[in-house]
This record gives C-alpha cells, sequence and structure tokens, in this order.
C-alpha cells in the first residue's frame, strides 16, 4: 500500500479551504483597512524609550496594536543626545534660550515614565516651555491630554494629575513655567506615561529635520525574535521618508505574543547592542487575529496547517500499518505455500518409495 505524501493531503484541503479563504481575506481586508494606512502614515500607540549612550531610542510596532497575520514591523527613533548638551551650551551663552528644539509630537520625546500600580513620576516644565502646549497620553489607557504653559496661568508649585482606567483626571492642565506635574497611577496595574498625541505625527514633506534627528544610518540593524519558539531573523531598518530619525523594518508577525527586538551595529562610530522586549510597560504583544475577528472568528493559517500536516502524519502512519499487515499476511501466505509443495513432495516421495517395496516383495 502506497504512503500519502504532503502534496496529495494538502491537495484535498484546497478546495474545501479555498471559500474560506476567500472570505477570510475580504473580512480581514474590512477590518484592518484603517490599520494598515494608519502604517503608511507612521502612527504608533505605545513605545518604549531609553537613553542608549549619547543617543535616546524610542522603539516600538510600526502600528500597535499589533495583530497577527497583518503588515506591520519594528519602528525606532533615534535622537542624538549630544546635540541637546550642544544646544543648552549655546542657549547659556547667548542667553535667549531660542536654541533648542521641543519635539512635541514623538512618542516620548520629552519624558517618559513607567508606573507601577499606586506610583508615580514627576517632571518640571522649565521657563523654555513658555507659551507651548504639551500633549501626553499613557498605556494601555489609550487617552489623551494637555498641558498648557504660560505667566498667565494659576501659579502653583506641584500640580497633580490622576491616571484612572478611563482616562486622566484632570484631562488639562495649566501652569506657569518652573512648575512640577505629578502623574499618580490610580489603577491596579502598571501603565507607560509619555509625551506626544496618542497618533504619532509625520513631519511633513519638506520640513526641516529635528536639530538631534539621527539620519541618514546604514550601519545599524536588527534581529527580531519571536520570544516564544525564540525563531529570530536579522532584518535592515530603512529611514522612514519625510520623518528623519526614523527608522522601519517591516514584516508580517504570524505567530501571537512577545516579540524582542535587538538593535546591533554602530552609530557614527559607536558600538550599538541593545535589546527590548514587548511587554505591558513597554510596546504592545503581538495579538491574535481572533480576538478582533467579528461575526466569525478564522482559523488562522497556522493551526490549519498544523491540522493538515497532523492528519498527513496519521494518514502516513495508518498507511504504513496497513503496509506492515499486508506485508505480513503475504508473508504467512508464501511460507504455507512452501508447506504445502513440501508436504506434496513428501508424500510424493513416500508412495514412490511404498511401490518399490511391494515390488521387490513380490519377485522374492
Amino acid at each position: 500500500m502506497s504512503v500519502l505524501n504532503e502534496s496529495t493531503i494538502f491537495g484535498s484541503y484546497e478546495m474545501f479551504l479555498f471559500g474560506w479563504c476567500t472570505r477570510a481575506r475580504l473580512l480581514l481586508t474590512i477590518l484592518f483597512a484603517v490599520p494598515l494606512g494608519l502604517i503608511g502614515t507612521g502612527i504608533a500607540l505605545a513605545h518604549e524609550g531609553r537613553d542608549v549612550g549619547d543617543y535616546n531610542f524610542v522603539v516600538g510596532f510600526i502600528s500597535e496594536p499589533a495583530v497577527e497575520g497583518m503588515l506591520n514591523g519594528v519602528s525606532i527613533r533615534i535622537t542624538s543626545a549630544k546635540a541637546d548638551d550642544h544646544e543648552h551650551e549655546d542657549d547659556a551663552a547667548t542667553g535667549d534660550g531660542t536654541g533648542t528644539e521641543i519635539d512635541l509630537v514623538s512618542h516620548g520625546g520629552l519624558f517618559i515614565g513607567e508606573l507601577a500600580a499606586g506610583a508615580h513620576y514627576e517632571f518640571t516644565f522649565s521657563s523654555e516651555f513658555d507659551d507651548l502646549t504639551v500633549p501626553f497620553h499613557a498605556h494601555p489607557v489609550e487617552a489623551q491630554g494637555s498641558i498648557m504653559i504660560g505667566h498667565d496661568k494659576p501659579a502653583v508649585d506641584v500640580v497633580v494629575i490622576e491616571i484612572h482606567e478611563n482616562g486622566f483626571e484632570p484631562a488639562m492642565a495649566m501652569i506657569r513655567p518652573d512648575t512640577t506635574i505629578r502623574f499618580e497611577n490610580h489603577m491596579a496595574k502598571p501603565t507607560v506615561v509619555m509625551s506626544g498625541p496618542l497618533s504619532e505625527v509625520t513631519a511633513p514633506e519638506g520640513a526641516p529635520a529635528a536639530a538631534n534627528a539621527v539620519t541618514g544610518l546604514t550601519t545599524l540593524q536588527v534581529e527580531v525574535t519571536h520570544m516564544a519558539s525564540l525563531v529570530s531573523q536579522v532584518m535592515s531598518l530603512t529611514e522612514a521618508f519625510g520623518n528623519p530619525g526614523q527608522y522601519r523594518a517591516e514584516f508580517i508577525p504570524t505567530s501571537p505574543g512577545g516579540y524582542r527586538f535587538r538593535f546591533f551595529g554602530d552609530i557614527e562610530g559607536t558600538a550599538i547592542d541593545e535589546t527590548f522586549e514587548s511587554s505591558n510597560t513597554t510596546f504592545d504583544e503581538v495579538t491574535p487575529a481572533s480576538e478582533i475577528q467579528f461575526p466569525i472568528r478564522l482559523t488562522a493559517q497556522r493551526e490549519t496547517e498544523n491540522a493538515a500536516r497532523g492528519a498527513l502524519t496519521a494518514a502516513n502512519e495508518a498507511g504504513s500499518d496497513a503496509s506492515d499487515a499486508s506485508s505480513s499476511a503475504s508473508t504467512a501466505k508464501l511460507l504455507g505455500m512452501i508447506a504445502l509443495v513440501f508436504a506434496l513432495v513428501g508424500l510424493a516421495l513416500g508412495g514412490a518409495a511404498f511401490l518399490r517395496s511391494g515390488s521387490r516383495s513380490s519377485s522374492l
């Protein structure tokens, strides 16, 4: 009996799954048309910011929440702390305070605070923020607020902004320069609060690059690892068009769960080897597509393939067992026939001997 091969099994599944695959593509296109559009505009909802030597990295997925099976990728924004230092020195020398460019639109461009349940984070707005409005947001609350700074605002030393499940209290604060904002986490779970709007804004085409954005990098790569399976791949980073200092490596996450991004290489001669991992206080893990499918939850391709491979293995094992049984039966039949032949030969020889012995007795 022949053993089934993989192409036979998958071929038998094609017609059965064709209708489902067609419906799945249509449904996913409708469900994720907006997230896919956001990828092209540089929107990202949750990132982790960290100082790495003389640079600041803000890392996450290009589009968050990240969904299994949908186009996404690694996003990293790189700015130079050295540039900030030089600008502050220039400001001190000139005394006009106009040399520093304040980043109001990038996630974590001004501050990022990781707050455990019941913890707080403070940030003081100096005189350089006068007449500015600073947006801020938190994850996983997915809410946005703003802080207005001006000399005509109320004079207080500290303003408290509480973070709750349903947003900020208050969502807008008006302060004078040199006032401290204290963010307090009133939830039973950790959160991350950071400057910048909830949806990241892409710099318009032709706009000048931020003074401290690190541009034109070709010597930095990222190793992406799916943490559950430990499968990894090294990818090249490409600078986002019209968004200086923003780099991406696009891919489709085909398994849900946590991911690890390891950046290595060098920046302007400085060796880099830094790792970021998704979590509830950094950037999002990949969500199974089934969690947001409606009204019918479709089987993921990986689940279908695993089921088909399981069926293939079972079929091959059954075929092998049947083949072994058939082979054993054939062997037994052959041995029986051989035994019968020997028995017939024995009878023939015995008969011949009997006849010869009878002939001898008659002659005597």
